[in-house]
C-alpha cells in the first residue's frame, strides 16, 4: 500500500466593524478579520445568521446495527439507552444515536442494495441460475423496489457495471437481460462517482479479480453518502471467493487486510454472501473471523468474503438454490437498523487492532455490527512528547541564552516550546526586535500567536477587589452603548494589512508513507491595502499577491472590518450570559476582563469548511456552534480593548478548534486620533484527510490533526480624501466638513442591563 496525505483546507470568514471616530478617552475600535487570497472559498465562519444547525454531539467511528430475534426478523423500537457498546471488551461511551423503523423513521439518504452477479468460470448452468434468480427478484412487486437497487456482473473480462440505482425493478430487469450488448466500463455512474479503473489483469487468479472487483466497488460507494447492503450472489469456496491467494508477505496481507477493514466500514457497506457453486457447505472460514492484531497472524484467508461479509455485519448464507428468497433475507435488513457512533480510545501503535461488540438489553435477541476495527494513533489529539512547556518569563531567560547563536538553531529552540501564559503584545515586538534572524523571528511570533487564548503571567493579573455587581452592569452598560454608537462616527479611510499564515505538517505514518512532523511555520505571507468607504471595505485588487497552490491547506477570514461587533454586541447584551473575570494590567491603566457564553440556539458564529472525506471529497460542513471567550474593556468608557472567541467542538469530527483574537489600539490619521484593530490572531486545529490506496485503488478517512494560523497586523492608516480640481466657468463649492460626534452618554444615564 501506498497512501498519501491530503489536508484539509479550511478558512474563517468573520465580517466586523472598524475603527472610531472617537478619542481615546472615549473608544477603543471595533474588530479586524484576516483574509489569505487563495484559489476559491473552502470554508467560513460568519458573523450572520444561517440555517445549520449547532453541531452534533458525534463520534469519529459510526456503526450500523441490526438487532434480529431467533428467527432473524429486524426488531424496532429499541432507545441508545437499550444498548452497550463494548470496545475490546470495556464499554464505550455512545455519542450519537438514530433508529429506522422503516415506517415513520426514514435514512436520508435510503439504504441502497447492491447486488453483484459473480459468474466468474462458473458453469453456464449456475450463471444462468444467478442472472434468472435476481431478474425475478427485480419484477417482484410488479417491479416496484423499496430501495434503490444497483446492479455488477462479474465475468472473466472484468467487472460490468450493468445498471444505475434505481427503484424501478422492470428497468433494472431488463438492462440485467441486455447487459451482454454492453462494454465494459471505468465508471460505476456517471453522476460523480468517480472512475473505477479496470485493475483486473488476465494474469489475475479468479480469486483475486473477486477480491479487487470488491474493492472497485467499495471504493467507488465510499464516495456516496448513506448506508449500502452488497449482496454478492456468486462462487462460494475457492474461485472467485478471495480465498487462497498465494505469493504474498504477511506484511502485505496486513496491509491489505487493514484496508479492507476500514474501507468497508467507511463506506458503511454490509457484505452479505450467497455461495452459488459450493458442493459442500464448508465451515472453514469461521477460523478466520477474529481479527488479524499483526503481521504475524495475517493471512490471505482474513479476505476470504465470507470472513468480510461477517466482520461487516452482514452474514453467509447456505447453500440453498432458492436464490430469491435469500436475496429477500438480506434486504430484510435495509429497513430497520440503527446508526450509533462513538470516539476509539488513544492507540499504542498504528493499525491497533480492536474487537467491537453491541450488546442488547433484551432476551434473545442478536445485535449484528461490524465486530471490528482498526485504531490509529492519530485518530485522537495527543501532545507532542518533545514539546517543552515553559513560562513567559523562562522564555525571556531562553532567548536570553541563545543571543548570538545561529537563526537555524534559535529557530528550532523556539519550535519545540509550547508557553503556558500570553505573551503580550508588547513584549512580542520588543523581543522580535532583538532577534537578528527572520526564521527565529517567525518561529517566536508563531509560539506567542498560538498562545494568545491563555491567561496572562501572574504578574499582569491585578490583585485589586472584584467590583461589586452594580459596578459590573454600570462597566457592562457602557461598554454595549459604546458599541452601539461607534458605528455611525466611522470616516472613509485605508490601511495596510499584512497577513502571514503559519501551517503545521502532521506526523503521518501508513504503510510506505512517512510525512514528518513540522511545527507551525510560515507559509506565505501578503501586504495589501484595504479601503473603508460608507461601512463598506475594499481589498485592493491592485495589490500583488503570492497565489497558493491548489493543494495547500489555508485558513482564511473574509471581511477585515465588518460587522464582528455583532460578536460584541451579542455576548454584552445578554449579561445573564457574563461574568466577572478579573483585573489586568494595561498600558494605559486596569483593564476590566468579563467572561461570556453565547449558546448554539443565538449563535452568530457560523463555522464552515471543506473538504470531508465523505462523499466524492467535495463536500463540506456548515454549523452554528455554542461559543464562548473573553471581552476585555476599559472601565471608565466602556472602549473594548480585545476580544476573543473560541468555538464549542466538542465531539465534532471534522474540528477541534476554530478561535479568534483582536486586540485595538490608539491610531493618528488627519490629526485626530482614532482607535483602530492592530493585531488578530485567528486559529483552526481541525483533522486533515488521508488518501489510502491498495493495488490501484484508493479512498479517503480522517487523517491526523493540523493547525492553521493566521497573523494579521494593520498599520500605515490613512484618511480617504477624494481628489479634486477646479474647472474654468464654475465656483469651487465649499468644502464638505463631517458633522461634529454625539457626546458621549453619561455613566449615569447609561441604562444598565438587567
Amino acid at each position: 500500500m501506498s497512501p498519501c496525505r491530503r489536508s484539509l483546507a479550511l478558512v474563517f470568514c468573520l465580517t466586523s466593524l472598524l475603527c472610531t471616530q472617537q478619542t481615546i478617552a472615549q473608544a477603543r475600535a471595533t474588530a479586524p478579520s484576516q483574509s489569505v487570497p487563495e484559489p476559491a472559498p473552502q470554508a467560513s465562519a460568519s458573523t450572520q445568521r444561517f440555517s445549520p444547525a449547532p453541531p452534533e454531539s458525534d463520534g469519529l467511528i459510526k456503526l450500523d446495527v441490526v438487532v434480529t430475534d431467533k428467527s432473524g426478523k429486524p426488531i424496532s423500537g429499541f432507545e441508545s439507552k437499550d444498548f452497550t457498546l463494548l470496545d475490546n471488551g470495556q464499554p464505550s461511551r455512545i455519542l450519537s444515536f438514530h433508529a429506522f423503523d422503516g415506517i415513520s423513521a426514514l435514512p436520508d439518504p435510503p439504504v441502497e442494495i447492491i447486488l453483484v452477479i459473480d459468474t466468474l468460470y462458473l458453469p453456464p448452468r449456475l450463471a444462468m441460475a444467478e442472472r434468472e434468480a435476481v431478474e425475478t427478484f427485480l419484477h417482484k412487486n410488479d417491479g416496484h423496489l423499496a430501495q434503490p437497487v444497483s446492479v455488477f456482473e462479474l465475468v472473466a473480462t472484468g467487472l460490468w457495471a450493468v445498471a444505475q440505482p434505481s427503484r424501478d425493478g422492470n428497468a433494472l430487469a431488463a438492462d440485467l437481460a441486455h447487459s451482454r450488448e454492453i462494454s465494459l466500463v471505468h465508471s460505476v455512474r456517471d453522476s460523480g462517482a468517480g472512475d473505477i479503473p479496470n485493475s483486473m489483469g488476465v494474469k489475475d487468479p479468479p480469486s483475486l479479480k473477486a477480491l479487487k472487483a470488491l474493492g472497485q466497488i467499495s471504493t467507488a460507494e465510499r464516495r456516496m453518502h448513506g448506508r449500502k447492503l452488497l449482496v454478492w450472489v456468486g462462487p462460494g469456496w475457492g474461485v472467485g471467493s478471495g480465498a487462497y491467494v498465494e505469493g504474498t508477505s504477511r506484511e502485505d496481507a496486513l496491509d491489505a487486510i487493514v484496508w479492507f477493514s476500514t474501507l468497508l466500514r467507511e463506506a458503511r457497506i454490509t457484505l452479505y454472501t450467497l455461495s452459488v457453486g459450493e458442493t459442500n457447505s464448508s465451515s472453514l472460514y469461521l477460523n478466520y473471523l477474529k481479527g488479524v492484531p499483526s503481521a504475524r497472524q495475517a493471512s490471505f484467508m482474513s479476505l476470504y468474503r465470507k470472513v468480510l461479509a461477517v466482520q461487516s455485519g452482514g452474514r453467509v448464507l447456505d447453500t440453498s438454490y432458492d436464490l430469491v428468497r435469500q436475496i429477500e433475507s438480506c434486504i430484510q435488513d435495509a429497513s430497520v437498523f440503527y446508526t450509533l457512533s462513538f470516539d476509539p480510545p488513544i492507540a499504542d501503535h498504528r493499525d491497533e487492532y480492536h474487537d467491537l461488540r453491541v450488546q442488547i438489553d433484551k432476551p434473545g435477541l442478536t445485535a449484528r455490527t461490524s465486530t471490528g476495527y482498526y485504531d490509529q494513533p492519530y485518530y485522537s489529539d495527543q501532545p507532542n512528547p518533545a514539546i517543552r512547556r515553559v513560562t513567559v518569563d523562562q522564555l525571556e531567560q531562553l532567548l536570553a541564552a541563545a543571543h548570538g547563536q545561529p537563526d537555524a538553531e534559535v529557530a528550532r529552540q523556539l519550535s519545540n516550546l509550547e508557553l503556558t501564559e500570553r505573551l503580550s503584545s508588547t513584549k512580542l515586538l520588543s523581543w522580535k526586535a532583538s532577534l537578528n534572524g527572520t526564521k527565529a523571528r517567525q518561529a517566536l511570533v508563531a509560539l506567542a500567536d498560538a498562545s494568545v487564548f491563555l491567561d496572562p503571567p501572574q504578574s499582569e493579573i491585578l490583585a485589586d477587589a472584584t467590583p461589586d455587581l452594580f459596578e459590573q452592569k454600570l462597566m457592562l452598560s457602557r461598554a454595549l452603548d459604546y458599541v452601539n454608537r461607534t458605528i455611525p462616527k466611522l470616516p472613509n479611510f485605508y490601511a495596510a494589512r499584512t497577513t502571514t499564515r503559519y501551517d503545521e505538517t502532521p506526523q503521518f505514518d501508513k504503510g510506505n508513507t512517512d510525512i514528518g512532523y513540522e511545527p507551525l511555520h510560515r507559509a506565505v505571507s501578503v501586504r495589501e491595502t484595504v479601503f473603508y468607504r460608507n461601512r463598506t471595505e475594499i481589498v485592493d485588487s491592485g495589490t500583488k499577491q503570492k497565489k497558493a497552490k491548489a493543494e495547500q491547506p489555508y485558513l482564511i477570514i473574509y471581511g477585515t472590518f465588518g460587522p464582528i461587533l455583532n460578536l460584541v454586541h451579542d455576548a454584552l447584551a445578554n449579561p445573564g450570559n457574563l461574568t466577572w473575570s478579573r483585573w489586568e494590567k494595561g498600558e494605559n491603566g486596569e483593564r476590566a476582563v468579563f467572561r461570556y457564553t453565547v449558546p448554539a440556539a443565538r449563535s452568530l458564529y457560523q463555522v464552515a469548511g471543506c473538504c470531508l472525506p465523505d462523499g466524492d471529497g467535495t463536500s463540506g460542513f456548515e454549523i452554528l456552534p455554542e461559543y464562548h471567550g473573553k471581552v476585555v474593556i476599559e472601565p471608565a468608557t466602556g472602549a473594548v480593548l480585545r476580544f476573543e472567541a473560541e468555538a464549542d467542538l466538542e465531539h465534532y469530527v471534522p474540528l477541534l478548534g476554530a478561535n479568534i483574537m483582536i486586540e485595538y489600539g490608539a491610531v493618528e490619521m488627519g490629526g485626530k486620533t482614532y482607535i483602530c484593530p492592530l493585531r488578530s490572531v485567528s486559529i483552526m486545529r481541525s483533522r486533515s484527510v488521508a488518501f489510502l490506496r491498495e493495488w490501484d485503488e484508493g479512498f479517503k478517512t480522517y487523517g491526523p490533526y493540523s493547525t492553521r494560523m493566521n497573523d494579521i497586523s494593520y498599520d500605515s492608516y490613512h484618511l480617504f480624501r477624494a481628489e479634486s480640481r477646479i474647472l474654468s466657468g464654475f465656483t469651487a463649492a465649499p468644502e464638505e466638513k463631517s458633522p461634529p460626534p454625539d457626546p458621549p452618554h453619561s455613566p449615569a444615564q447609561a441604562p444598565i442591563p438587567q
